[in-house]
């Protein structure tokens, strides 16, 4: 997990300094804001919480200016010795005391110009995530077919890059080949290639293949989420066949604590695996749709009638 430093804040949401232009690299090591109205007041947590960032709208002002000056500056003196990475106000916070206090204390303070709070808030919640999200990283490929995001998985040579380029020819998204990223957000998971492997795929008796200049950057998607793994098997492998031929339902694949629908698909010459692939993701979303209905079902049905005529 790389390290979320102040200025990467800064610079992405654009907010002006106002205090300690020389902070600009504390590290965020606690996910999560604090709004400030129990921190004015007095009171401060221990552990992880002490450390998040802090921001200050308008309920804080508003409590704040109950105050005279001097009770203010020094609510504010406690609330800037607690090393917190940085404090961000908005434009609805206007007390000149703060920005004072933070200044002789040489805090980092900054603000926002932003219309509504919560919003920006939440944004910056989901720019934490990419630091903070628990992660993993997976030998497959990565590929969002009808808007479903596809995890392929299976032994090495089994062909996952050459089907993945097969699919991206079909018109459907490539996201990454060999090193896939997988983050877990609000028990969701999302995959993207490892920046090394940005856009390329390996093919055998080819090379590095990039994707976005063969087929053009309008097949490239920097992430998805990943709604079915399918892991790609030898047909007969030591002379077995263990695929099924009447399954009905998905497995589950665990990663990272979440189940995702899972299936296996043999792979042996002559058959169309992009096709196959293609008729899971379809088969997927009519089950999600809550339209399906059971195959099995159907042929007993059928055959019933059929004896019965």
């Amino acid at each position: 997990m790389s390290k979320l430093y102040a200025k990467k804040l800064i610079d992405f949401f654009k907010l002006e300094i106002v205090s300690g232009d020389d902070k600009l690299d504390n590290v965020i090591e606690a996910y999560g804001i604090n709004r400030a109205g129990l921190e004015l007041t007095g009171y401060f947590e221990d552990g992880e919480k002490s450390h998040r960032i802090i921001v200050m709208s308008t309920k804080e002002y508003s409590y704040i200016m109950n105050f005279g000056e001097e009770e203010r500056k020094v609510r504010y003196e406690k609330l800037f010795s607690r090393k917190i990475p940085m404090i961000i106000l908005t434009d609805k916070f206007e007390d000149p005391i703060a920005i004072d206090t933070a200044k002789k204390t040489n805090s980092l303070l900054v603000r926002t110009n932003t219309e509504s709070t919560s919003d920006f808030t939440q944004s910056v919640l989901e720019f934490m995530d990419d630091y903070f999200a628990p992660l993993t990283e997976v030998h497959a490929s990565c590929i969002n077919i009808f808007g479903k995001g596809v995890l392929l998985i299976g032994e090495s040579g089994i062909g996952k890059s050459e089907i993945t380029l097969d699919l991206v020819k079909a018109n459907h998204l490539f996201v990454g080949d060999d090193r896939i990223v997988i983050t877990k957000k609000s028990n969701e998971l999302y995959g993207k290639s490892h920046e090394i492997l940005k856009n390329l795929v390996e093919v055998r008796g080819i090379g590095i293949v990039d994707v976005s200049q063969t087929n053009g950057y309008q097949v490239i998607l920097e992430k998805t989420k990943i709604d079915l793994v399918i892991e790609l098997t030898q047909f007969k492998k030591n002379g077995i066949d263990d695929s099924e031929r009447l399954g009905n339902t998905f497995a589950g694949y665990n990663i990272l604590g979440v189940d995702v629908p899972y299936i296996k698909i043999p792979v042996s010459s002559g058959r169309n695996i992009p096709n196959i692939i293609e008729a899971a993701v379809a088969k997927l979303k009519i089950k999600q749709s809550g339209l399906y209905e059971d195959e099995t079902q159907i042929l007993s049905e059928r055959a019933l009638n059929f004896n019965n005529d």
